[in-house]
């Protein structure tokens, strides 16, 4: 579980710049590394405005060579934080709003930051240089003498064998 510390926030624009490990957003340590969370609170009497800058290292097997290579990965998320009261008169919840209780100390962006980091893989991973590699489609030695089964499968399809 991720989760950003607003206890000793004030009203105002404060800026954090978090670290969280892998395993503290679900994430694999194999294939996401180097994960920097740039958060921007704007915070106000009842309400948070949250803008996430998210950064994080992949580590991909190409597609087109199978060779694994690194490849930075985010995005940017925006989250509003606000009093209970406020949803009430929400006819639809939206994702980007959340409920913010006078009570709560911290505020809890481990799949927003998750997600984030997921959505921002490119479905087709091609290494830098990848495209410009010529793959072989042809693999073996050419093969100089035919297999003698396969003229006598010839010779069954033509009819030469019956004589």
């Amino acid at each position: 579980m991720f989760t950003i510390d607003i206890t000793s926030l004030k009203p105002g624009r404060h800026r954090l710049a978090l670290t969280p490990e892998p395993e503290e957003l679900g994430l694999d340590r194999r294939t996401f590394s180097k994960i920097v969370v740039d958060a921007q609170l704007d915070v106000q009497e009842a309400r948070m405005l949250v803008h996430l800058d998210v950064k994080a290292t992949a580590n991909l097997e190409c597609d087109r060579t199978l060779r694994h290579f690194d490849l930075e990965v985010g995005d940017t998320y925006d989250l509003l934080f606000v009093p209970p009261a406020f949803m009430e008169y929400q006819e639809n919840a939206f994702d980007e709003v959340r409920v913010l209780n006078a009570s709560d100390q911290e505020i809890d962006v481990t799949d927003v930051v998750r997600d984030t980091i997921l959505l921002s893989v490119p479905q087709r991973r091609v290494a830098p240089g990848a495209e410009e590699e010529t793959i072989e489609t042809e693999f073996g030695a050419p093969e100089d003498r035919i297999d003698p089964r396969w003229d006598a499968l010839r010779k069954l399809k033509s009819g030469a064998s019956r004589e």
